[in-house]
């Protein structure tokens, strides 16, 4: 009898034990997961400094460049309004860059929020497209035909991919390159392609399309852009794909689900 108590005793130690090492390892890695929170949210108030920083003085660049194109200041020459609307350009470019950049800082500090409405996926490419015409004239086409069904999701959010997308391929396709982008409906939700006619890509390039490393060597600023759209396109539960060759152009799917049930959950603080 004393070798089966001695037996017991030692199992009850040793379950004692293993219990204990990993309450302690469930203990260190919710430190370690709360000290990389912290971090993630002091980087997403800097990168919101900055952001504002940058929007404000850009925004009036950009509202300048407007009115001396309108003839505020007189007549220009052709070499001043093809200067002009090159700084209107890139001030855009800019905004957006820095808007990006916030979204990004704040999905990664789980300090974001999804503001859901009810979104006409028509109505909003339509818009999109029509603003940046005005950027990349008699480039961009536009295509929304059949009965597109409206999706819940943030507006603002959908928009911005949208952007990211359109602006990616005028900026790394090439010069003169014609951008087309479609809406269609879909068995559970929406279809939304841009495509182009540019240099598409190599297979290296499309393994590299949605990773951060990709934003920080390239002279187009892809990776970066393409990475938080296809956040946000997740977010809303939907996927993006990739269809590319190149020499022959790129085509970028997202697929936008009709409901919200496969949307992640947050810790929501705000935006």
């Amino acid at each position: 009898m004393a070798w089966i108590l001695a037996a017991t005793l030692a199992v009850l130690l040793a379950t004692a034990s293993l219990a204990w090492r990993l309450r302690r390892q469930r203990e260190l890695l919710r430190a370690e997961n709360e000290r990389w929170r912290v971090l993630a949210r002091e980087r997403a108030a800097r990168v919101a400094v900055v952001s504002h920083e940058v929007r404000t003085p850009v925004s009036l660049i950009g509202g300048a460049c407007e009115l001396l194109l309108d003839g505020a200041a007189g007549p220009l020459t052709r070499r001043q309004e093809s200067l002009l609307d090159t700084i209107r350009v890139k001030s855009d470019e800019v905004g957006e860059l820095a808007r990006t950049l916030l979204t990004d800082a704040k999905i990664d500090a789980q300090i974001f929020r999804l503001n859901l409405s009810m979104v006409d996926p028509r109505r909003l490419a339509t818009e999109v497209v029509r603003d940046l015409r005005r950027l990349y004239p008699n480039r961009i086409t536009l295509s929304a035909r059949g009965a597109i069904p409206r999706l819940p999701g943030d507006r603002d959010l959908l928009r911005q991919a949208l952007i990211n997308l359109i602006t990616n391929a005028a900026r790394h396709a090439g010069e003169g390159v014609r951008i087309a982008v479609t809406v269609r409906p879909s068995d559970d939700g929406v279809l939304v392609t841009v495509s182009d006619d540019g240099t598409g890509m190599s297979a290296a390039e499309r393994r590299e399309l949605f990773t951060k490393e990709l934003a920080g060597t390239t002279d187009t600023g892809t990776g970066l852009g393409m990475l938080i759209t296809r956040r946000i396109v997740e977010l809303h539960g939907g996927r993006c794909l990739i269809d590319t060759m190149a020499d022959r152009g790129t085509a970028v799917v997202c697929a936008l689900p009709r409901t919200a049930e496969a949307r992640p959950q947050l810790t929501e603080e705000g935006r």
